[in-house]
């Protein structure tokens, strides 16, 4: 446990063979899974909450998956780093959502010198409905990522830390609308 603010859990785990935290957070949002979802799914909401990206744009779709590039917001010292995610939406039966995803290739978003290309291993977000109040939802969310390039591990585990946040970025965003 990295943190517990605003009802929301942190926590990271360091991968032995990498060194690179894994993160997940944890809380309660205040408004249904129908509500929520496509702040999640939808590539223009996440910029509307995600302060950590400067563009998300779907890419394509690729069966039941949908392929999207995302670049992070310049940092000092660093270089911008992309990500290409392949997702894919999960409905339970139990009316939980599971949106999952890793990185992918793919010839409409070819590498360049522009950005250092990041590779995610796992992004996932959990949606489970509150029992007896279907107007309220947990979220979790999980990220496992190899920024690549020349960043020294102990900044990037810094920095992990703030990703796992994001389900306190959306329980703010969701709850003002």
């Amino acid at each position: 446990l990295e943190s517990d603010k605003n009802g929301i859990k942190v926590f990271t785990r360091t991968d032995a063979t990498t060194g690179l935290k894994m993160a997940r957070g944890d809380g309660r949002i205040n408004r249904s899974i129908a509500q929520v979802l496509p702040c999640v799914e939808e590539a223009a909401i996440v910029l509307k909450w995600d302060d950590s990206i400067d563009s998300n744009t779907r890419v394509e779709e690729c069966g039941e998956y949908t392929v999207s590039r995302s670049i992070d917001k310049k940092k000092t010292f660093v270089t911008q780093r992309e990500t290409v995610l392949a997702s894919k939406t999960f409905k339970n039966d139990d009316g939980s959502y599971l949106i999952i995803g890793r990185s992918v290739e793919t010839p409409k978003v070819p590498e360049t010198d522009t950005y250092v290309r990041a590779y995610i291993y796992i992004w996932a977000f959990k949606l489970t409905p509150v029992a007896g109040d279907e107007n309220k939802c947990d979220a979790t969310y999980m990220m496992f990522l190899d920024p690549k390039g020349k960043v020294p591990t102990t900044i990037f585990n810094a920095f992990v830390k703030g990703q796992a946040e994001n389900v306190i970025k959306l329980k703010t965003y969701i709850e003002k609308q």
